[in-house]
């Protein structure tokens, strides 16, 4: 009788779990999965909106042959948005890493920052906000007419103002691109046992030391996982070029969806081939790390 009180429990329970989970389920089926798979198809055909509906007409791979060969426009963006995102993929997680190291110590409003850190995740996801971050009129606004750039540009210089601009808005989109990641490492950070920064310390160890030898490699998963999903989130920002381009193309008449659906696939294929890229080199440096022990 127990075994089956047991038994039954665990049906309950994992029904429960199911159904809990079923709603994600049932979204990223009919959100996710089915548009993905319906762009795969639509990109290997030429898409015609009639009057009775949408037909499909079966090309092969005459998009992608178009975007890769002859295409002068995309090519170019899609190398500038790798390079983007192979550029500022380490600045982000240096940047993150750095900040949940500070916010792992004790301080008074420790709380606050890491409020503060999170809070650009939150305000930059408005439309509003983030055409105002990417619009360069908006930034060029600003800097000519904003009372602390005036001030700023009679004592530093116009050059120096200018140049000061550009630091700002790297570090805006910095901070845009850093708010889950700083709580990723965070959360990593706090599982780490104590007691091996206390036996360290009372061998001599210095706080550098601390790091490469009991902080960093614990770390080595998490930052393979916040890696990806730095590409990922940087890849799916609007104001990419290679995005740009393919919403552009969305508007065309005499191919409308099929081409773009062709060029989105090349930009995952690029995203995934830069993803396997970074998680075989930070392996591997664990492995060889490893080895040498």
């Amino acid at each position: 009788m127990r075994c089956r009180a047991m038994q039954s429990m665990k049906t309950r329970s994992g029904l429960a779990g199911l159904a809990f989970f079923s709603p994600w389920l049932i979204g990223f089926a009919f959100l996710t999965l089915y548009p993905m798979i319906y762009s795969l198809v639509i990109s290997f055909c030429d898409v015609r909106i009639k009057v009775s509906g949408i037909e499909l007409i079966y090309v092969g791979l005459r998009h992608y042959i178009y975007a890769l060969r002859q295409d002068t426009e995309f090519v170019p963006d899609l190398l500038d948005s790798l390079f983007l995102i192979a550029t500022g993929l380490p600045v982000v997680l240096v940047f993150s890493l750095i900040i949940a190291l500070l916010l792992n110590t004790k301080f008074y409003g420790r709380a606050f920052f890491r409020a503060v850190f999170f809070l650009p995740v939150i305000i930059m996801s408005g439309p509003v906000l983030t055409q105002l971050v990417t619009e360069t009129d908006a930034m060029k606004l600003t800097m000519d007419y904003g009372l602390l750039w005036r001030y700023l540009r009679i004592f530093i210089g116009s050059p120096s103002v200018k140049y000061l601009g550009i630091f700002m808005d790297n570090l805006i989109r910095t901070m845009w691109f850093s708010g889950v990641q700083i709580l990723i490492f965070l959360a990593t950070l706090q599982k780490i046992d104590r007691s091996m920064y206390e036996a360290a310390s009372i061998d001599g160890a210095t706080g550098w030391e601390m790091f490469w030898r009991i902080t960093l490699p614990h770390l080595r998963p998490t930052i393979v996982i916040t890696a990806v999903y730095t590409i990922v989130e940087m890849a799916a920002v609007s104001s990419d070029p290679t995005n740009v381009n393919i919403i552009a193309h969305l508007r065309e008449v005499h191919r409308p969806y099929s081409y773009s659906a062709a060029m989105s696939w090349i930009f995952a294929l690029a995203q995934l081939l830069l993803i396997g890229v970074t998680a075989l080199i930070l392996v591997e440096r664990e492995g060889r790390r490893r080895s040498y022990r």
